[in-house]
């Protein structure tokens, strides 16, 4: 086994690299990240996040904290997509892509599928000229490192915790838009720890 205080030494770099990367996200909204908070709170259909990997699970979590705040969302898996399923992608609905590199083939081939029927295409990546950058509406920028990612950047690690981080920016300007109060919030939640902790606020 490695040295403790050099496995301590090498995560402590880890997430120095990632925090930064976040932080430095502050910097780089600009309209376009307006642009996709308009797309995502004036939708009159569906946010449908889709991806594949890491960035599939990052999709997936953005879907579900969409819900939370009273935009309906839901998680679509690319190469579930190119066997029927992207029939639930409907013209009033809104498609936002995850791929660090935006040349992710299952995920380019739904946005293909997707730019016929003119729904309008948010995608974040690290490549704004990529493939799905050039097929979208509103490219985010994500900037990722490759010394964040073990195996010269082909691991997503901290890349996909900066697509993520992007995520809760928009999430949170999504929640602030539409208002969604904290009754509103726990009328989601009737089960789990939220809804014991609302009965006991009532109880008070």
């Amino acid at each position: 086994m490695m040295n403790e205080q050099r496995l301590l030494s090498i995560a402590r770099q880890l997430l120095e690299k990632e925090s930064a990367e976040i932080l430095s996200l502050s910097t780089t909204l600009d309209d376009a990240f307006l642009r996709a908070v308009n797309y995502l709170v004036n939708c009159q259909g569906h946010v449908i996040t889709s991806g594949v990997g890491t960035t599939g699970m990052v999709a997936r979590r953005f879907a579900h904290l969409l819900c939370n705040v009273g935009c309906p969302a839901l998680f679509l898996h690319s190469g579930d997509s190119l066997h029927g399923s992207s029939g639930a992608v409907r013209n009033q609905d809104v498609l936002v892509l995850l791929s660090k590199s935006g040349e992710t083939i299952e995920t380019i081939q739904l946005a293909e599928i997707v730019h016929q029927r003119q729904c309008p295409i948010i995608t974040i990546t690290a490549r704004p000229d990529s493939t799905l950058g050039r097929l979208s509406t509103v490219v985010l920028k994500v900037h990722t490192p490759d010394d964040i990612d073990p195996y010269d950047g082909l691991m997503g690690v901290g890349s996909s915790l900066v697509s993520a981080a992007m995520c809760d920016a928009l999430v949170f300007a999504v929640w602030q838009c539409k208002g969604m109060t904290t009754q509103d919030f726990f009328s989601g939640h009737p089960g789990g720890i939220i809804a014991h902790l609302k009965g006991a606020k009532d109880r008070r």
